[in-house]
Order: C-alpha cells, then sequence, then structure tokens
C-alpha cells in the first residue's frame, strides 16, 4: 500500500480518522492494526475526529492514540471537529490540503484539482 500512496502522492497524506464510537481499547487495537497494516506509512500528519466516546479506567482516547500512532514520528492532531460531534466539519477524501496548526488556533485548507 505505501509503494502505491507514494507514487500516487510523492509528497505524502494527511490522513484522518474518525473514532465514531469506539471506547479507548477498541480505538487502540484499531489504530495499531492500521498502523501494522501500512495505512498510514504514507501519512505526513495524521487528524483525528473529535469524539464523545468513552475513555476507559486505565486508557484515555488521546492515551490510546498516542500509544497507536506515536511510533510514525509524525504530527497527530486530535480533537479536529471532523467527528463524529458537532460541527461535524467534512474532509474531502482525495483532496490535497495543508494544516496550520500554532497554538493559537488551527487550519486546513483543502484544494480541488
Amino acid at each position: 500500500m505505501s509503494a502505491f500512496a507514494r507514487a500516487e502522492s510523492p509528497d505524502g497524506f494527511l490522513t484522518h480518522v474518525d473514532v465514531a464510537g469506539d471506547d479507548a481499547f477498541a480505538l487502540c487495537r484499531n489504530l495499531h492494526g492500521m498502523r501494522l497494516a501500512g495505512f498510514f506509512d504514507a501519512a505526513n500528519a495524521v487528524l483525528v475526529g473529535r469524539t464523545s466516546a468513552p475513555d476507559a479506567p486505565s486508557l484515555t482516547q488521546r492515551q490510546a492514540v498516542l500509544d497507536a500512532l506515536g511510533p510514525l514520528g509524525v504530527p497527530i492532531i486530535a480533537d479536529v471537529e471532523c467527528g463524529q460531534v458537532p460541527p461535524d466539519l467534512p474532509i474531502v477524501n482525495g483532496a490535497g490540503g495543508r494544516v496550520v496548526h500554532p497554538a493559537t488556533r488551527s487550519e486546513l485548507t483543502q484544494t480541488l484539482d
């Protein structure tokens, strides 16, 4: 998968995931599986949609994401307003994009070519 992805987009990808209703343990398992299968190999950053899904007593949603995706060595931006919690903003799959994420604001600009 990663060789194809790099051939299609040599600059890499902004990858986004949506937790939906997965609890923290299910999220951690799913993201580990996706990472080990190469899903994130061409990612320059991972955007994680905001969720109201439950934490576990010993694992928060944020810890689950960092445990599974931290080894990627790319920026991980959590609580993006593209998840299952309003305002549910859309992200267009396949669009070009640029993320700006300083401490004071966050911005995703997408372009359709």
